[in-house]
């Protein structure tokens, strides 16, 4: 990728400065890509860089070098100023390493960034690179070889999923799909909460539910709503078809929650499904719990376990938790849930290079206690990732949402998914960062006009699709598309369109690392954006067969990027709107 060969360039240009400490100054070479154009398609602060670790720099590498105001003394000179070796960098690079096909010019600029900007014929080529790669497009091999597990949903099996957990699917699912494009194979989780006295609570909801005669004057049931009367009627079939009816009441209650959390874990999987999220693994608490005491005593051994009132503490006395202590066995002989969480940790890490979690940020409190659980058992917690998102408070308009009259305290993700659909469904979910609460306005998202971002970016793409039905043999004018008529790409509009299509490698490596999947629909809106803007202020079918040859290849390269953005992002691409 042009970023990574921007970078080899630099480093080997800094190794061509003589005496200059190449070692101290070369783990920091980084390019990035300006906020505005004029500034260049891409821009090195290294000098500025450089010159803030002189301290470190003159004391071990110049002789004398204390002199005030020097970073250091070569043969070629003193250096100032980061300008000035901003400017001896660029002098390098012009005079032996003139790439003409790759750049129109490279600049030193105040305070001492270095731009770089690309010529017209290096984003000629890229068009033509685009089309021929397609689906493979941004394709990295960051992960060749490892494995990643991304768990992500896992949602409460007590009640219906809730929009606020909702959340958290489409931004593991699009997670997911960047790491599969970085190379990765990934596998995708869900953990199933299915033990515990959760199951209990729920349990007795259904009996009481349906037998409201033996409730006690006062008693409240922890799980309401209509969804409960509705589920306790399922559970009562599947208990008469499997001849439960004849239990007592403490094993009926017992059997009953044992049903319950199944039949909502379809519900729940199914939501997930219509969200277009499908899962490699489910695994079960009740199956985690098997192997909990084998793992207790591994840590035991390890003198990360305490007994303190007749239970079992972890206790590792680390950066992460320091002095705090949490519970793993109960004085009455039963496992908690952070037990549970163990042993899945355990598994995951013994089989996966990179590890995964999508939460609630009402979870931020135990993300300490998993990452002292990952280094107490031995694993790399640099390779743990842990993702926190916050709430979701529905709109429509300017108006709340009330509270869903079936859950009782909050609204489900399936009402949402059944009014607004998948696409507007997943796109608006992961247009805010997901550490900052986010309204999502229902209104909007079921607009069909140009200030709804998810038609406007899927009305780009079924701009170009239309475009290409009245082009008659278009396929046939892309696929032999020469230099020379690529060439006749110079307008503005062309020209910043092409400078969208060739992010789309550079997004799939940092989400890859950052995980700040929002910044993909921002993409997707800019790509549209741009075509808008060309499509405004060009004509793509004239009678110029040269012209309308090389602006067919251009859409046909944009077409691809959408696509393979959308892709990742789980939302339609239609030809037809």
């Amino acid at each position: 990728m042009i970023r990574d060969e921007i970078v080899e360039l630099l480093k080997k240009t800094l190794r061509d400065i003589p005496k200059l400490p190449y070692e101290l100054i070369e783990p920091f070479v980084s390019v990035e890509t300006p906020k505005e154009s004029s500034n260049g398609d891409y821009s090195s602060n290294i000098a500025m860089i450089a010159f803030r670790k002189k301290s470190d720099i003159t004391k071990t590498h110049v002789p004398g070098g204390k002199k005030e105001g020097s970073i250091w003394a070569t043969p070629g000179g003193t250096f100032e100023s980061p300008l000035q070796l901003a400017e001896k960098i660029v002098s390098i690079i012009n005079a032996k390493y003139p790439a003409q096909n790759t750049f129109s010019r490279v600049e030193a600029v105040k305070p001492g960034f270095i731009n770089f900007y690309l010529s017209q014929r290096y984003l000629h080529q890229q068009v033509k690179e685009v089309m021929e790669k397609g689906s493979s497009y941004g394709s990295l091999s960051i992960g060749k070889g490892k494995n990643a597990s991304v768990e992500y949903v896992s949602a409460n099996p007590t009640g219906p999923l809730h929009i606020g957990n909702a959340r958290g699917g489409p931004l593991g699912d699009v997670i997911a799909n960047v790491l599969e494009k970085a190379g990765y194979k990934v596998t995708r989780e869900y953990l199933h909460n299915n033990v515990g006295g959760q199951v209990a609570r729920l349990g007795d909801a259904i009996y009481f539910t349906l037998n409201p005669e033996q409730k006690g004057e006062g008693y409240e049931m922890q799980y309401q709503g209509e969804y409960i009367k509705e589920l306790a009627q399922m559970v009562e079939e599947e208990m008469e078809e499997e001849q439960y009816e004849n239990l007592s009441q403490s094993d009926f209650i017992d059997k009953a929650g044992e049903i319950a959390v199944e039949i909502m874990l379809s519900q729940i999987l199914k939501d997930c499904q219509d969200m277009g999220i499908k899962y490699d693994i489910i695994k079960s608490e009740s199956e985690l719990r098997k192997e909990a005491e084998k793992v207790i005593k591994e840590l035991g051994s390890k003198k990360k376990i305490k007994e303190k009132e007749g239970a079992l503490w972890f206790a590792p006395n680390d950066e992460f938790l320091k002095d705090r202590e949490t519970v793993v066995k109960k004085s009455d002989g039963e496992f908690t849930y952070f037990a549970s969480d163990i042993v899945y940790h355990k598994e995951k890490f013994q089989r996966e290079d990179l590890v995964v979690d999508i939460l609630g940020a009402n979870h931020s409190g135990h993300v300490p206690r998993l990452m002292a659980v990952v280094k107490a058992l031995g694993f790399d917690t640099e390779k743990f990732k842990v993702i926190l998102y916050q709430y979701v408070r529905l709109k429509r308009g300017s108006e709340i949402v009330k509270m869903s009259k079936r859950a009782g305290n909050f609204v489900t993700a399936r009402e949402v998914l059944d009014e607004v659909g998948k696409d507007a469904f997943r796109f608006f979910l992961l247009r805010s960062s997901p550490e900052t609460h986010m309204d999502f306005d229902l209104k909007l998202a079921k607009k069909q006009a140009s200030d709804n971002p998810v038609f406007y970016v899927q009305y780009a793409y079924s701009r170009i699709c239309s475009i290409f039905s009245k082009a008659d043999g278009y396929r046939a004018q892309i696929t032999g598309v020469s230099e020379k008529e690529l060439a006749l790409l110079t307008d503005p509009e062309e020209i910043a369109l092409m400078r969208q299509l060739i992010k789309f490698p550079f997004m799939v490596e940092d989400i890859s690392k950052t995980f700040a999947v929002n910044l993909f629909t921002n993409y997707a809106m800019e790509i549209a954006n741009s075509f808008h803007k060309f499509y405004e202020a060009q004509r793509v079918i004239s009678e110029d067969k040269n012209k309308t040859s090389a602006r067919l290849a251009l859409l046909e390269a944009t077409r691809v990027t959408l696509k393979n953005t959308l892709d990742i992002l789980g939302v339609s691409a239609p030809e037809r709107m």
